[in-house]
């Protein structure tokens, strides 16, 4: 295996978004939730669970029908979000202070771990691998950004932030411990990354450390990755909202519109994917603020998942 040189993909994406239907490879479900609307869903997981929040701040899980709030915030929190869940059930989000700090914590059952990551007044959790390892961002109140990987098991943080980028949300990792967020540079603007900072070894072959930038339309965000490497993530459009996206350089990239984010200026978010194929997307309105509509799972059509 050879190693890949870091890259800015600009403008064939572009066209290639531009040219697809967007959701005629997908068949989707919308998450209902009765008496609720889903302001977001995020971590999808091979079990088709996904962590949701809803419109009055509720958070839990949500899967074959069923939504499960999250059990009652822990002493000195005065209430938590939702943002990963991994195959074996394990949870993570930000719990938020009584006195207005975020940390992180992880769920197990009913009981909550907070951690959060020193010199930082923020830690916010975006995704939780099937390995345990948790990725997020960390914030100060001077708004300087940056992106982490925590290990529970060492209780350390690993700093992922790219070269350059003043803002940073880390957000996805597959197996091989690749990663995926969105970051932000002079001239560039805001640019998806899949980022790998070890080197794999696989049988006698080794494939190195790489960083791709991923550039579709003005801002791009890079959110989830599966163990194929697939990524999901959202971007601007021309109406002024954005459409979501899948794929990888490999093999191109598809436009994602759930449904009723087809509508001029509405945004669809495409948080998270599984190792089916399967995507979570939610879509806001093109009111200012935006409202939540809703949330779907995309699962592809035959010959538009996952084949590798």
């Amino acid at each position: 295996m050879q190693s890949r040189m870091p890259c800015l993909v600009v403008g064939g994406l572009l066209l290639l978004l531009s040219r697809l239907a967007g959701a005629q490879g997908y068949l989707w479900t919308e998450i209902i939730i009765p008496g609720a609307t889903v302001s977001n869903a995020f971590g999808l997981n091979d079990k088709g669970q996904t962590a949701v929040t809803l419109t009055d701040g509720t958070a839990g899980i949500y899967g074959d029908g069923i939504f499960t709030p999250l059990p009652p915030p822990p002493q000195g929190i005065s209430r938590v979000g939702a943002t990963g869940i991994n195959n074996d059930g394990v949870i993570t989000g930000p719990a938020f202070t009584a006195t207005g700090g975020e940390e992180g914590y992880i769920l197990r059952g009913s009981t909550y771990a907070l951690f959060s990551r020193p010199g930082w007044d923020y830690t916010e959790p975006r995704a939780i691998a099937n390995s345990g390892l948790i990725t997020g961002y960390n914030l100060t109140t001077g708004n300087r950004y940056a992106g982490f990987i925590y290990d529970p098991d060492t209780d350390t943080f690993t700093d992922a932030t790219p070269p350059g980028s003043d803002f940073t949300i880390t957000q996805g990792m597959n197996k091989f411990g690749r990663i995926t967020g969105h970051g932000r540079e002079p001239g560039i603007l805001r640019y998806g990354f899949v980022w790998q900072q070890g080197t794999i070894t696989k049988g006698k072959g080794e494939l190195l450390p790489f960083l791709d930038r991923i550039k579709i339309g003005v801002l791009t965000s890079a959110q989830g990755i599966n163990d194929s490497g697939l990524v999901v993530g959202f971007t601007t459009n021309a109406t002024g909202g954005n459409d979501g996206f899948v794929g990888n350089d490999a093999r191109g990239y598809q436009r994602l519109v759930a449904p009723g984010g087809e509508k001029p200026g509405y945004s669809n978010y495409c948080s998270g994917i599984n190792n089916l194929g399967q995507v979570v997307c939610y879509v806001w309105d093109s009111a200012r603020p935006a409202n939540p509509l809703g949330a779907f799972i995309g699962s592809p059509r035959k010959g538009e998942g996952d084949k590798d």
